[in-house]
């Protein structure tokens, strides 16, 4: 039998420049790809402003198609986008910054086009326009551009920003806008924010309600961000605004961060969570509480308000800062009766997920066996990875867990569970020796009977355990 052979540079270069274009013309008549990425290497040999020409017709094709992709079709794009962008950056820009700066401005307006029409449920597509934003910032350090142009530039970006794709270029870009830059920009910006506002309802005006208005201030948080400005931050928020406790934990941050921690304190005051408004930032109101309390010496009040804030939502970040805090050998009693209150937390399946996570497997373990009537059999994106934590050690909770599993996807006949719960079967077919005592459950083979006689009828299930 012949030898196989590994292709390499080594044993291609041997076939010589002439045949081995010859075997590139003949793939890339049928390979639009590989064509694609012939003359763009051909192009670049010919310097950056004619691999640019060839970029910028691509984009034009790109902008002018309007038809929509199937799957296999629309994740080549994405293949191809992200080919031109690196193109652009690593051969261009490192020859012409400027130039490739002027690619990446006309790549990145191809993004309205290419979401309207890909499927980007893996967020893959944005992913690539994003990338680009970073791209930007690095490459326009190198060129030579004008603040002021920059700017305006930057804002006919911001305020039409319907995908999210420049949430981030005015920090990518702070560098180089500069002192002038960002100021030349701010002004912009507040002029737009004047106008729109002369247009509306200000008593009712609130910039998460209203898309051009939340652009705008969005873009001024950023500068304000970038030049640790605490009051600019402040007035990029309407009245409306400042009733959230999201918006306020973040106006709180910064003053903590400026020093001024009593004035943070006055904002959270003023944006208490309540029945309705709870659900813009809770957590993040929490946080912002703790690192004022704290900023203010009031260290119990801090303490006391992460341990609530635990017990409330089984929290494990706000249990591990509690714990931190307290003296040596406190720490460990605390933590018993902190674990205790999980396992009696009313919420099974929230108090499963901490003891897994945190890790307390033998609490997870009893928790299963006092309370699995509780436990809904359709939670698989918690049972199963459960199971698995625990079958190391707790090969009867994994057990009990993958049962549920089992029954639940019988008794409603969701067939196209059918291959998991089998898989599950052989799974508990694998611990069942590890288990000598099944306490006050059935046994393996007792479940297996019961499940039998139950769901004989499951003709789509039973033929998969004997494969």
């Amino acid at each position: 039998m012949a030898a196989k052979r590994t292709l390499t540079i080594e044993s291609l270069g041997k076939l010589g420049a002439h045949k081995l274009a010859e075997l590139l013309l003949t793939e890339a008549a049928e390979n639009r790809q590989l064509k694609q990425t012939l003359s763009l290497a051909i192009a670049a040999v010919e310097g950056p402003a004619t691999l640019g020409m060839s970029l910028r017709k691509r984009f034009a094709a790109l902008a002018k198609s309007q038809s929509i992709p199937s799957y296999d079709a629309g994740f080549k794009l994405i293949g191809e986008l992200d080919r031109l962008r690196r193109i652009i950056v690593e051969t261009i820009g490192v020859e012409d910054p400027g130039l490739g700066c002027d690619l990446l401005w006309e790549f990145l307006d191809l993004h309205p086009s290419i979401l309207d029409r890909v499927d980007d449920s893996t967020g893959r597509v944005g992913d690539v326009f994003r990338a680009a934003c970073d791209d930007l910032g690095l490459l326009a350090q190198k060129a030579t551009i004008i603040p002021e142009m920059l700017a305006a530039m930057i804002f006919q970006k911001v305020i039409t920003n319907d995908y999210g794709i420049y949430d981030s270029l005015i920090v990518n870009l702070d560098e180089t806008l500069g002192r002038k830059g960002r100021a030349a920009l701010r002004a912009l910006l507040l002029q737009a924010r004047d106008r729109h506002l002369k247009e509306k309802d200000t008593t009712v005006t609130a910039s998460l309600h209203d898309p051009p208005l939340n652009f705008l201030s969005l873009a001024l948080r950023d500068i304000a961000v970038c030049e640790g400005d605490a009051d600019a931050f402040i007035d990029s928020y309407q009245d409306r605004d400042l009733s959230n406790p999201l918006f306020a934990s973040q106006i709180a941050f910064h003053l903590v961060r400026a020093g001024r921690a009593e004035e943070a304190l006055g904002f959270l005051d003023r944006a208490q969570p309540a029945s309705g408004n709870r659900a813009f930032g809770q957590t993040a109101w929490t946080d912002a509480r703790v690192a004022v309390l704290e900023a203010l010496g009031r260290t119990d009040e801090a303490q006391s308000l992460r341990l609530a804030a635990f017990q409330a939502d089984l929290s494990p970040s706000h249990l591990r800062a509690y714990l931190k805090r307290l003296p040596d050998f406190d720490d460990v009693e605390a933590e018993r009766q902190a674990l205790d209150f999980v396992v009696r937390h009313r919420d099974v399946h929230a108090a499963l997920a901490f003891l897994v996570a945190w890790p307390a497997h033998e609490r997870a373990a009893h928790l299963v066996y006092s309370r699995i009537t509780e436990i809904d059999g359709n939670r698989y994106e918690l049972l199963d990875p459960a199971a698995s934590a625990l079958e190391g050690r707790y090969p009867l909770a994994a057990v009990l867990l993958r049962r549920a599993l089992i029954e639940f996807t019988l008794k409603i006949g969701r067939s196209t569970r059918y291959k998991h719960a089998a898989r599950h079967v052989r799974e508990i077919d694998s611990l069942n020796a590890q288990i000598k005592d099944y306490m006050t459950f059935e046994s393996h083979e007792q479940f297996m009977a019961r499940l039998l006689k139950s769901h004989p009828r499951k003709l789509g299930f039973w033929p998969l355990l004997r494969d």
